[in-house]
């Protein structure tokens, strides 16, 4: 598990921007860094610098005058002496790297596989022709890395970055079809000048890129990547971004925050061009598409779960006291080598209706596993933390105990199994078969294209709002109106409060046409649901504390078979019997129980008051008049001692404190 990062520019790079990204990557890879630079000149083509090798803390060294060649020649002429080698040779490298295309490969490691330096990032080939950095985990690959070494490839450790190096040296960009995991990828082969991105079929690690004519860049995270070019290249915020975390409470790929950087969709990968120095960056293609699976879906459960136990590092299973956390600690059991596996639960001593101690604790002693309870105590002054931890602006409340749980697990182990994905595959939110029954009422599309002016509110808290989102339903049709299950505000609500924005229903990535409903909610959720919001939440609050997530659920080939399953056998009343197959006769059932905070009592903390009391203004200035500030005063006061508007109160705080440390973060 890793942060990653990368440039290609036409003209010289900072080292100091490459040092600032490293620093936002820090708790994502604080085992170690490594930075690689490379130029391109005609007799040469693209090739490493060795000023490269050094360290980034010594490239950073001294103060800076937007790259010039008087301000380059100084920083490494220091470098050259504390090295004491050939002066004149590696001076005279360093004066080239500053004069055409450049470009930097950066990467901060969490050790999980093969600890030694032999899987150091970025990796090169034998012949220094193909490099990586790579941010992730491929489980299974032990077998095809055989094949490739009777096949003449030679590895220096035992790590996956290694495999995917070579395999790419073998099978080119068809390794993507091989990996099984969950990867951010990026490979710079200097033979056919070109840098291959990918990301993982389901979405559970993360990849930015900002595309360009005179440069390309790409991270792990959008603050990272904001890092990397610093105020010299100052970013706007994306009003369609904004708007669009205000229907969703996340900000859908491929939008980013910023104006001009995007997310890599989930199974996606691009190519850019770097022939003879020049960018051409091409259009995300998905390479993978989610087709049934005729395999039996509980051997490759099983399967799922035993590879994700390979780790270095100790290891654990977050268990809650649902059935998704439970299957996966069951199959766990079963394997007599890893019953000393000790399982963690969250508890909340000082509010017990969000305590689901006692039930996780009956399932560990039926399953045999040793049991941990973290003890969680919420701070409010932790806040800016949490939300500079969740990278762009992103408001599920469950983030914050699971922010919490991350930091306690921490002190005891590397790598946690989690259930994610489980209601997804087998629809068991309530909301599916709520909306299914909608779909006997309503049309399944709009007939027009639909503008949404408003004068006034339309919060579904009053009976007024509510009949006004039912009328909107049948103007919107079903699939569109799906979103307004969950949604945080409707589109009404929110052209009240950006009069001048032309908003639009929803932002997400839409199935293909002509699916039944449920088989369409169930893909809606799948493309976007999923990776951007239950994964990314996972990703973010473990990686805040070097801790990395594995969900076995969303193995891409046992989504394959769930998908191959009968509609009898994968839909049943109560929802997932099969996880509850793979539990056996001691599960323990119980109503099903979200992971949100006491959030009522957490925005009544008078840090979080103060800052609520001037939002409407903040907000207004921090979007350019984006946001009303008299409107956002109107919804406010709605929200003031009403306790079922807290979660739109927290994510309007979230929007705002998350504005300011990106405004600030980016202008350095």
């Amino acid at each position: 598990m890793c942060g990653i990062a990368g440039i290609f520019h036409q003209h010289s790079l900072l080292p100091s921007r490459l040092e600032a990204a490293r620093e936002a990557l820090r708790t994502r890879g604080p085992d170690g860094s490594g930075l690689r630079y490379f130029s391109y000149s005609p007799q040469k083509k693209w090739h490493p610098s060795e000023h490269g090798t050094r360290p980034l803390s010594k490239l950073a060294a001294g103060n800076e005058e937007q790259g010039t060649t008087a301000h380059r020649r100084g920083v490494y002429k220091d470098i050259l002496d504390e090295l004491s080698t050939d002066a004149t040779q590696l001076f005279a490298s360093a004066v080239e790297f500053g004069k055409g295309p450049t470009a930097a490969l950066l990467q901060t490691r969490l050790s999980i596989r093969d600890l030694s330096t032999a899987g150091a990032q970025p990796m090169q080939n034998e012949d220094g022709s193909v490099w990586i950095v790579y941010n992730g985990e491929i489980y299974g690959w032990e077998q095809e890395a055989e094949e490739l070494r009777r096949r003449g490839h030679s590895f220096a450790g035992h790590s996956d970055t290694e495999f995917i190096l070579h395999g790419y040296e073998e099978w080119g960009e068809a390794i993507l079809d091989r990996l099984r995991g969950m990867f951010a990828i990026a490979i710079f082969d200097l033979r056919r000048e070109q840098l291959l991105l990918a990301r993982d079929r389901l979405g559970e690690k993360p990849l930015f890129y900002r595309p360009g004519k005179k440069c390309f860049s790409f991270a792990s995270s959008a603050r990272a990547l904001a890092a990397l070019h610093g105020p010299e290249e100052p970013l706007r915020f994306n009003p369609l971004a904004i708007d669009a975390f205000l229907t969703h409470r996340y900000i859908p790929a491929p939008l980013s925050i910023f104006e001009g950087i995007y997310k890599l969709p989930a199974a996606h990968r691009l190519i850019v061009k770097l022939n003879q120095g020049e960018i051409a960056v091409g259009q995300p293609e998905e390479y993978w598409q989610l087709s049934p699976d005729a395999t039996d879906p509980a051997q490759l459960f099983h399967d799922s779960v035993q590879q994700r136990l390979v780790s270095d590092r100790p290891l654990g299973i977050f268990l809650s006291g649902g059935i998704d956390s439970q299957a996966i600690a069951a199959c766990v059991a079963r394997n007599s080598e890893l019953a000393e596996l000790t399982t963690f639960t969250a508890t909340f001593p000082n509010d017990p209706r969000y305590d689901e101690s006692t039930a996780a604790a009956e399932i560990a002693r039926r399953l045999g596993l040793r049991h941990r309870e973290l003890p969680i105590a919420m701070d409010s002054l932790d806040t800016p933390r949490i939300i500079a931890d969740l990278d762009e602006p992103f408001a599920d409340p469950s983030a914050i105990p699971t922010w919490y749980l991350c930091q306690a697990a921490v002190q005891e182990i590397v790598v946690a199994l989690a259930g994610d994905g489980g209601d997804e595959l087998f629809a068991g939110y309530k909301r599916y078969a709520v909306h299914q029954r909608a779909t006997r009422l309503l049309p399944r599309f709009s007939k027009k294209k639909l503008r949404w002016p408003s004068s006034n509110l339309c919060l579904k808290t009053s009976r007024r709002g509510r009949w006004r989102r039912l009328l909107l339903s049948y103007q919107l049709g079903w699939e569109e109106a799906y979103a307004l299950r969950f949604s945080a505000l409707d589109p009404l609500t929110r052209a009240f409060l950006q009069p001048d924005l032309t908003v639009q229903s929803n932002y997400w990535r839409l199935p293909a046409s002509g699916l039944a409903p449920r088989d369409w909610m169930l893909e809606c959720d799948r493309l976007n649901y999923l990776p951007e919001y239950i994964l990314r939440k996972s990703d973010l609050c473990g990686m805040a504390h070097s801790l990395e997530l594995r969900s076995p659920m969303v193995d891409h080939r046992f989504v394959a078979a769930v998908h191959g399953m009968s509609q009898r056998e994968r839909f049943t009343h109560p929802p997932k019997k099969f996880l509850q197959d793979q539990i056996g006769p001691q599960a323990v059932t119980g109503p099903k129980r979200g992971f949100n905070p006491p959030l009522h009592d957490w925005l009544q903390q008078p840090t979080l008051m103060d800052l609520c009391h001037d939002l409407p203004r903040e907000l207004e200035q921090l979007t350019n008049g984006q946001l009303d500030a008299d409107s956002l005063t109107t919804l406010m006061r709605e929200a003031e001692g009403n306790s079922s508007l807290n979660e739109v109160k927290w994510m309007l705080l979230v929007l705002r404190l998350s504005l300011e440390q990106l405004k600030k973060n980016s202008q350095g």
